[in-house]
């Protein structure tokens, strides 16, 4: 075994931790941008200019976050959920055939 292998049941249990970590990630963000607004208050002229629109990308980019690991999460179930599905149907298959051949099924 190269250590390699799928093992249905790893990947739920990696998208629950990352479901379960969401709460966390979402208020780090939210201190953060607080923190940032209050930190930039002092900015003023072509500085503030330039601080808003880099704010802006970056709230942005902040905002898709916790989407994409929600998004993340649900893929690795289904990973296992069509592995599982995938091992039901070889197992069901085999089973057939060794039948057929006169072995155990």
């Amino acid at each position: 075994m190269s250590g390699t292998e799928l093992q249905i049941g790893a990947q739920a249990r990696a998208a629950a931790l990352v479901t379960g970590a969401l709460p966390d990630v979402e208020s780090t963000l939210r201190d953060l941008g607080t923190a940032v607004a209050d930190a930039s208050e002092g900015f003023r002229g072509g500085a503030a200019g330039a601080l808003a629109e880099a704010l802006s990308a970056w709230y942005d980019a902040a905002g898709d976050l916790i989407p994409t690991l929600s998004a993340y999460a649900a893929k690795l179930t289904a990973v296992d959920e069509t592995a599982a599905e995938t091992e039901q149907r070889q197992h069901a298959a085999y089973s057939r055939i060794a039948g057929r051949l006169g072995g155990p099924s």
